[in-house]
């Protein structure tokens, strides 16, 4: 690692991995505590932080959209293997609205529709997805 300090864009961009570190790890807690339908959300946003992170270190600015999908696509203009995210990536964005709204699911409230199976699965997307981006911060995320 340099000694150099962090410029502009290493600085923002480790804000947006960090942040999207620590919604992984609330979202496991989530998922201890059978808060299954915080944790599949927690997950979809920690990945789409990540993926903002990683965006923001190549100096894109002004990052819009909630898809990972999408994001991941976009992060292959960098970088080609992000483009083996996308899986993933679809797995968490199925989780976006549904475990937050009611309406979102056919018959009762998302706490009671979202289970263990489901934050199992968000969870290895969630991993995947977390160390693709860990790659590209592990120069700078110790700082």
């Amino acid at each position: 690692m340099s000694d150099r300090p962090l410029d502009n864009n290493q600085r923002e961009a480790l804000r947006w991995y960090r942040q999207g570190v620590r919604d992984g790890e609330t979202a496991g807690n989530n998922a201890t505590a059978d808060a299954h339908e915080v944790a599949c959300f927690l997950y979809q946003q920690g990945a789409e932080k990540l993926l903002k992170a990683y965006l923001t270190l190549q100096g894109e600015r002004a990052i819009l959209g909630h898809s990972t999908v999408k994001l991941a696509e976009r992060c292959t203009h960098y970088e080609p293997s992000y483009a083996g995210l996308v899986d993933a990536c679809r797995e968490l964005d199925v989780f976006y609205i549904p475990t937050r709204y009611p309406t979102g699911v056919p018959e009762g409230a998302p706490f009671e529709f979202f289970t263990a199976t489901h934050s199992a699965r968000a969870q290895a997307a969630f991993a995947t997805i977390a160390s693709h981006a860990g790659e590209a911060f592990a120069g700078i995320a110790a700082t």
